[in-house]
């Protein structure tokens, strides 16, 4: 017989209440280290937003959200969307407080406060695809992985390019916002918008976990920017840099990594390339928050209106009829009381019935789009490689 326990609401912590967070972290994610939790304690508890329940007066549930700025694709126009995110982490319940709905309550909470502030969609990395499919979340971003060999080392020196390797200071922090966004501009429409505190704060990030960000130069030009986790073994988390720089990259850091492995390891895992390598692995799911928020970051080559009946589980506010109205110039999103009303002004081929979850996968690139959602110009290139 399972022990009844009344626990509180869900609601969101306040600052007192967010030093309880770190007690149940310790406990669950065992294997984080305490460099990193202080890390995390410094840079992100002061901007993030943490849902928790309690029992009596201990955290037995908790849930944290972290602020990101996304750019979406340019419109045909060339102006970007820049809208905000959140990325949810730590979602994590006590042993002996698990399976009775928590985890639920937590994200409806979440939810249904992020869509009163009109959140266009929420990103995580989940610990396993069957734990928050119910919540219509949908995988949309596959990570490029691979690995470096470092005996190719040598391969750097054959080329007429040389790229120089070294670890990135304060200094460089201007340069590599202006790098990054240029690259993700380049060869995504989906990405996280990276700013000078971006970088400040992803310099310590590393430093907690005995890595560093590399940055990879030629003269004044940057020709890559590659973190990497420092602790045995070696990994690196991302390698940002141009499909034609791919080569004297490769040479250059197989000969850095080279000269500094210990016990003549080969290989490293690289994880989060701009450019492809030997296998896609998918990593971060999202599902819509508002609706009409996330329908009006896109667009569509020529004027169209759709007529659309959503369904949503669980945010019921989502639930119904929306006109749907698209140009070259952006669109626009308004409700409406029938869906009768919607496809008369739309017509019969404009005419969509669909979930949040076959929205979310139709236009972030996840799934290919049915009927008339391939009218719009959704996002087919995403790049987020966040850790927290």
């Amino acid at each position: 017989m399972v022990k009844k326990m009344n626990t509180g609401a869900a609601r969101r912590l306040t600052g007192k209440e967010k030093l309880a967070c770190r007690e149940l972290w310790e406990e669950v994610f065992t294997e984080d280290s305490r460099e990193f939790l202080d890390y995390y304690d410094k840079w992100k508890y002061e901007e993030n937003e943490c849902y928790g329940i309690y029992h009596g007066d201990k955290l037995v549930s908790m849930l944290q959200m972290n602020p990101y700025g996304m750019e979406i694709q340019p419109s045909k126009s060339g102006q970007s969307k820049r809208v905000e995110s959140r990325y949810i982490i730590a979602v994590a319940t006590r042993k002996e407080y698990r399976h009775r709905g928590l985890m639920r309550k937590l994200l409806k909470k979440s939810l249904s406060d992020m869509q009163i502030q009109r959140i266009p969609f929420v990103f995580l990395m989940p610990a396993a695809e069957a734990i928050y499919r119910p919540f219509e979340f949908r995988y949309f971003y596959e990570m490029n992985t691979g690995t470096l060999e470092t005996k190719n080392g040598q391969r750097a020196l054959e080329t007429g390019r040389k790229p120089e390797v070294r670890q990135a200071e304060a200094s460089d922090i201007v340069k590599l916002v202006d790098f990054a966004e240029k690259i993700q501009r380049e060869l995504f429409d989906c990405y996280i918008r990276r700013d000078c505190f971006y970088y400040e704060r992803l310099l310590e990030e590393l430093k907690s976990e005995d890595g560093a960000l590399l940055v990879l130069t030629e003269g004044e030009r940057i020709v890559a920017a590659v973190p990497y986790w420092g602790k045995a073994p070696v990994e690196i988390r991302e390698l940002l840099c141009r499909p034609c720089d791919r080569e004297q990259v490769f040479a250059a850091l197989a000969r850095w990594f080279g000269e500094r492995q210990e016990g003549g390891r080969k290989e490293i895992s690289v994880e989060g390339s701009s450019i492809p390598l030997e296998k896609k692995k998918p990593v971060m799911m999202g599902r819509i928050v508002d609706v009409i928020s996330f329908l009006e970051l896109f667009w569509a080559e020529s004027p169209v209106e759709l007529a659309l009946e959503i369904s949503d589980e669980v945010l019921e506010e989502n639930n119904g009829c929306y006109l749907w109205s698209l140009s070259p110039q952006g669109s626009v999103a308004r409700r409406q009381e029938e869906l009768l009303q919607v496809a008369e002004a739309a017509g019969q081929e404009g005419r969509i019935r669909c979930t949040v979850a076959e929205l979310f996968s139709s236009l972030m690139g996840a799934a290919e789009p049915k009927g008339a959602l391939c009218l719009a110009r959704g996002c087919s290139h995403v790049y987020i490689n966040e850790i927290v």
